[in-house]
């Protein structure tokens, strides 16, 4: 008979060979194929102010007692810092913001398309 050593170690081995298969990143483009960006008509309210309020004005950041240069709680805040040049230079040019990692392309194009059609609020 098998010794509750031997018993525990196999149960382990299994144990984590099974917990091993389940952790795999998957790369979007390779499951789904390229998607598509579609640029051609980028509004604030539906593209851009998404993306601020899910990588920006976060906790900590872009926002009231944060540690971020200004505040990107509504568009006028956010306009300012496109009207001086840093928002277009930090996250489209650099592409150091947020800090936490970058867009991913698809909103990063969104962002430029929004800033090269002068920022509408729309």
């Amino acid at each position: 008979m098998w010794n509750s050593k031997v018993k525990i170690v196999i149960v382990i081995t299994i144990f984590t060979v099974i917990v091993m298969q389940s952790c795999y990143y998957d790369k979007e483009d390779l499951l789904y194929g390229e998607l598509v960006c579609d640029t051609s008509s980028v509004s604030f309210a539906d593209d851009i102010m998404p993306i601020v309020n899910n990588s920006c004005a976060t906790v900590g950041c872009h926002v009231q007692g944060g540690a971020g240069t200004g505040i990107f709680e509504n568009y006028n805040q956010v306009k300012a810092k496109v009207d001086n040049g840093s928002f277009n230079q930090r996250v489209v040019v650099q592409l150091d913001m947020p800090p936490s990692g970058s867009l991913n392309d698809c909103q990063v194009l969104h962002i430029q398309q929004w800033i090269l059609d002068g920022a509408p609020n729309n």
